[in-house]
C-alpha cells in the first residue's frame, strides 16, 4: 500500500517516539501526532501524575477528543494515536507491540500498524520486530 506524504510522517514520528521511550524506559504512555490544515506534524501527550495514573483508555479519549476538536473546528488533516497493544499473531502466539492508529481525512483506507516488541532475557533490551498492518474491518 502506498501511503501519503502527510500519513508517512505520522507513522514515522509515532514509531520513532515509541520506540525511543520504549528503548529509554521500557514503557510509554499513549501519545499521538497531529497532521494541522498546512500539513505540519505536531506532537501530543498528556502529562500524568504518577500518583493518580488514569487508565490507558482514557489518555487515548483524552488525546482523540484533542484531535476530533481540531479536524472540526481547525480543519486539520488527521490523527494518529500509539498505545501499547497485545497482538494474536497466530493461534499460540501473542506479542506485546507498538499499535499507531492513523485516521486521515482523505485516506480512510488506512490500515491500523502494529511493530511487535519483547525485552531481552540477557540484558533486558528492547527487540523489535519488522512493522506490519492489518486492514480494518
Amino acid at each position: 500500500m502506498e501511503l501519503s506524504e502527510q500519513v508517512q510522517n505520522l507513522l514515522s514520528h509515532c514509531e520513532n517516539y515509541a520506540t525511543d521511550l520504549l528503548m529509554e524506559t521500557g514503557e510509554f504512555f499513549p501519545f499521538g501526532a497531529l497532521t494541522d490544515s498546512k500539513g505540519r506534524t505536531h506532537h501530543r501527550e498528556v502529562e500524568v501524575d504518577l500518583k493518580n495514573i488514569p487508565s490507558n483508555g482514557e489518555i487515548i479519549d483524552d488525546i482523540e477528543d484533542y484531535f476530533l476538536f481540531e479536524v472540526e473546528k481547525y480543519d486539520a488533516r488527521g490523527y494518529a494515536l500509539a498505545y501499547e497493544a497485545k497482538v494474536q499473531i497466530d493461534e499460540n502466539t501473542s506479542t506485546d507491540a507498538i499499535a499507531i492508529n492513523i485516521k486521515f481525512k482523505k485516506e480512510p483506507e488506512v490500515p491500523l500498524f502494529y511493530i511487535p516488541y519483547s525485552f531481552s532475557e540477557d540484558d533486558g533490551h528492547v527487540l523489535f520486530g519488522e512493522m506490519f498492518a492489518v486492514k480494518r474491518l
